[in-house]
């Protein structure tokens, strides 16, 4: 990405900002302004170009709703999984992500069914009622769906029903890696680290590029 792209996409968008604060608007906080200007850069750039395809990634959801994205991963060597979630509202603004590291889990499927369990626990603790839960393992998706499961994973996903019940309007749907990719750096970082963690608003550092990435509309062939 070119620095003059940055300054002119920068200078436009402070320019906006003050203009919102004038008119007494709220504006996004410093990170997300960073990360906004970035995004538009990149995707100004993209699109200019002759080879440009509108990527098939992460999708905003409607307004008035969020996004959970989720994932999982299990290692058979050690028997330990790790597990990442992210809630974005319609702009791609965080409301929360976490990351969970559990040292004792039997198979992979026990893992993915405890990312949705850690997902809608973490919406259910940061208040969202309106989601659109999306997980890249259909295995996940079949099972909420059909509304029971007879694997290893039953009583994870008898509680992931109780907790499902309890929001307003709730769906959930099959999506590719690519748009599952900020849940699958949170459960890999869970991985390496074996942390649990959980972060409002403001995401961490080693997630930024790929939040960034996400939002981004155009990518060149």
């Amino acid at each position: 990405m070119g620095f003059a792209e940055l300054i002119l996409t920068g200078g436009w968008y402070l320019w906006w900002e003050r203009r919102q604060v004038v008119h007494g608007e709220a504006v996004q906080s410093f990170a997300r302004s960073a990360m906004s200007i970035v995004v538009l850069s990149q995707n100004y750039i993209n699109a200019t170009k002759k080879e440009a395809r509108e990527k098939e990634g992460w999708k905003g959801p409607i307004e008035d709703f969020v996004k959970l994205n989720i994932d999982g991963s299990f290692s058979e060597e050690t028997g330990t999984c790790a597990t990442g979630a992210i809630i974005r509202d319609h702009t791609g603004g965080v409301v929360a992500m976490g990351q969970r590291y559990l040292s004792h889990v039997g198979d992979a499927p026990v893992a993915e069914a405890y990312a949705l369990l850690d997902g809608l626990r973490l919406a259910e603790q940061v208040g969202c009622n309106r989601i659109i839960v999306n997980s890249d393992c259909m295995q996940v998706v079949t099972t909420i769906r059909k509304g029971f499961s007879a694997t290893t994973a039953a009583s994870v996903y008898d509680e992931c029903l109780s907790i499902w019940m309890t929001f307003s309007s709730i769906s959930i749907e099959h999506c590719n890696r690519d748009a599952d990719q900020v849940a699958h750096e949170l459960a890999k970082n869970s991985f390496v680290n074996r942390t649990s963690c959980t972060w409002a608003d403001e995401p961490p550092s080693f997630l930024i590029a790929t939040l960034a990435n996400d939002v981004i509309i155009f990518h060149n062939q």
